[in-house]
């Protein structure tokens, strides 16, 4: 058994994982590289034949692990596609909004350059997108839905499962069988805390285990003392008066933020603010959570099985347009302003933070995790001023930042659902340098071995 990693070898992104199971090759999640510098490796070739690929499995509909997909079938793969119905429905949405920003990114570049040459200024043509809208429909249809706990025949005596994660809509990890050994791929997993989904099972034993470590060097706060936290910095900005902006990831935090203002009003414990959903994705992502009940843990299950929208907060009002989007800044009271990009790099939170991160009235609560070279991580450090549409605009907003919302599992998740592996050998991906670097000291005491794969390079996991 080989692993090579093209993707989340010491970053949190761009998740990409071959594995090479008696004489078959199998890719897990092909994701996109995002924010900072890292956004240049999505042109680097695949250290390996697209072409070649037996099979890929996507392990849920994240960017970060399904953006890649359309540059792989550019590059010649034609096989199939293996991932859950929700995470299929999912991706198709994350793939075609991600394609329809890259083809408007590019168009505005061209356009911008245009004027540089009447102008007499610079002439370099700016990079192509690394896929068009009509790409999205040809990945999508080698996609083919799998039942988790299902066994998969990958041929040459190899066989897979996808097991649920309990990370977002449709998120699976993956047991791999076959006579040269066993292997576990983690893919995202779900934080136990987390209000919507249940709680991943236990692996199988194996010899060799693939395992995400975003939060490995930390716990989460209980979900109880989050709502609570949550609660509070909501009645303190209901009082200011001002504008509550909350960056969020429109697959799952979203929803995880909507179900708690649903709740929390219902109970009188907030004020009952005027709630903006200004992100067309995440309110695509709404719709299918809201058909998806049997993925959820009680009692969000029973209610959308009973008719009841754990999602839909009494003040909720859905933003289509981006001048209704641009309106919202001229807003006179209080409000949340739930927008995307969850970490602030882009989409109409942009715009809000412009208008309203300079008001010492407003505030900014952070929900999700902040990545290096984002403006949200520059905010989370501590930065009293930001650069914004050519901008610099100071940071007097009140900022709040509440972890437990998080998707992701902390170290005593990870460390609990390790040891269905039985002392399997672990190989941390999908986490910062640091963070791996203690997620590795705390699996060592106990009683793992663990490595930290070096992006493209092969590792024999036997």
């Amino acid at each position: 058994m080989r692993l090579t990693s093209a993707g989340a070898a010491g970053t949190v992104t761009g998740s990409c994982h071959l594995l090479e199971i008696s004489g078959r090759r199998i890719l897990v999640d092909c994701g996109l590289f995002q924010g900072g510098g890292l956004a240049a490796l999505n042109r680097e070739p695949f250290p390996f034949d697209a072409a070649g690929l037996d099979a890929v499995i996507a392990t849920h509909g994240h960017l970060d692990h399904v953006g890649r997909l359309p540059v792989l079938v550019r590059e010649g793969y034609t096989g199939r596609i293996l991932a859950t119905r929700a995470t299929r429905a999912v991706t198709d949405v994350i793939l075609q909004d991600s394609a329809k920003i890259q083809q408007e990114d590019f168009d505005r570049v061209l356009r911008r350059g245009s004027e540089d040459r009447d102008g007499g200024g610079n002439e370099n043509s700016p990079e192509e997108p690394l896929y068009l809208p009509g790409d999205v429909p040809l990945t999508m249809a080698l996609f083919e839905d799998v039942p988790f706990d299902r066994d998969l025949d990958l041929g040459g005596g190899v066989r897979a499962r996808l097991r649920p994660a309990g990370h977002v809509l449709g998120s699976a990890f993956v047991e791999i069988e076959s006579r040269e050994g066993r292997a576990v791929c983690s893919g995202d997993l779900g934080n136990r805390e987390n209000a919507l989904h249940e709680d991943a099972p236990l692996p199988m034993e194996c010899d060799a285990v693939l395992v995400e470590s975003t939060y490995g060097n930390r716990t989460h706060r209980s979900q109880e003392a989050m709502v609570e936290e949550f609660s509070e910095v909501l009645r303190a900005a209901g009082g200011a008066g001002g504008l509550v902006m909350i960056p969020s990831f429109a697959l799952e935090r979203t929803q995880a933020v909507l179900y708690q203002l649903n709740r929390l009003m219902a109970a009188d414990e907030i004020p009952r603010l005027p709630v903006y959903l200004d992100s067309p994705m995440a309110t695509k992502m709404t719709r299918l959570y809201q058909s998806c009940a049997i993925e959820f843990r009680e009692p969000v299950r029973s209610l959308c099985a009973g008719g009841e929208d754990p999602f839909d907060p009494p003040t909720l009002k859905i933003v289509t347009s981006a001048r209704e989007s641009m309106e919202l800044n001229t807003l006179d009271g209080g409000a949340i302003v739930i927008a995307g990009s969850g970490m602030m790099t882009g989409g109409r939170i942009v715009h809000h933070l412009k208008h309203h991160l300079h008001r010492p009235e407003a505030s900014l609560v952070i929900v999700g995790y902040q990545a290096e070279g984002t403006l949200g991580r520059r905010i989370v450090d501590g930065a009293s001023s930001v650069r914004i549409h050519g901008a610099d605009i100071p940071v007097r907003a009140r900022v709040a930042t509440i972890n437990g919302f998080s998707a992701h599992a902390d170290r005593d998740d990870l460390l609990a659902w390790l040891r269905g592996t039985r002392q399997a050998k672990v190989y941390m991906v999908h986490g910062e340098p640091e963070v791996m670097e203690a997620f590795g000291i705390a699996l060592a005491a106990s009683g793992y071995q663990a490595v930290a794969p070096e992006r493209n390079r092969t590792y024999e996991m036997d």
